[in-house]
């Protein structure tokens, strides 16, 4: 796997210059780019991902949910080597280094805690429901609050954290 930010900017750049690029009287100035077409270009780069996979001390197999194989992960390892923004739990569609078929949960709760098997479910179900509208093109903050509002019909957070 050869995914690279650096390459999905450089891609966004080189893609239809036409558009990004207006010629001024002071040179050329490049269109900004938007946070959601960065999101679109790593989903559409990391679509890809058969065969991929890491592993390691930091990442223990924990059980198996629909399609998709649940581990637990040494959230701190995850930061300070993969990724700074790995929370509670993640998938392939938001992290380019996890495989789609896998769903990854921090072995952290929020306090510092290990998580209780509530938590971890709770976790589980909001990453799945994430990757399945993610996975249809719909963007991370509009999949994440149907995540949201799933793990509260099952039962699983308070409506406030709606």
């Amino acid at each position: 796997m050869s995914f690279k930010y650096d390459n999905v900017i450089n891609s966004l750049l080189n893609e239809d210059l036409s558009q990004r690029i207006k010629n001024t009287t002071g040179g050329d100035k490049r269109k900004p780019i938007t946070f959601k077409e960065i999101e679109k270009e790593i989903q559409k780069q990391t679509k890809d991902k058969e065969g991929f996979s890491l592993s390691g001390k930091w990442k223990k197999y924990h059980k198996k949910v629909e399609d998709f194989k649940v581990y637990i992960v040494d959230g701190e390892w995850i930061k300070r080597n993969l990724s700074i923004f790995f929370g509670y739990g993640g998938h392939g569609c938001v992290h380019e280094f996890i495989p789609h078929n896998e769903i990854w949960i921090n072995n952290t709760d929020q306090k510092g805690n290990k998580p209780s098997e509530n938590w971890i479910d709770s976790t589980v179900l909001h990453e799945i429901e994430e990757w399945k509208k993610m996975n249809k093109g719909v963007p991370f903050h509009k999949a994440h609050q149907h995540a949201l509002r799933q793990e509260y019909k099952a039962g699983l957070i308070p409506k406030d954290l709606i």
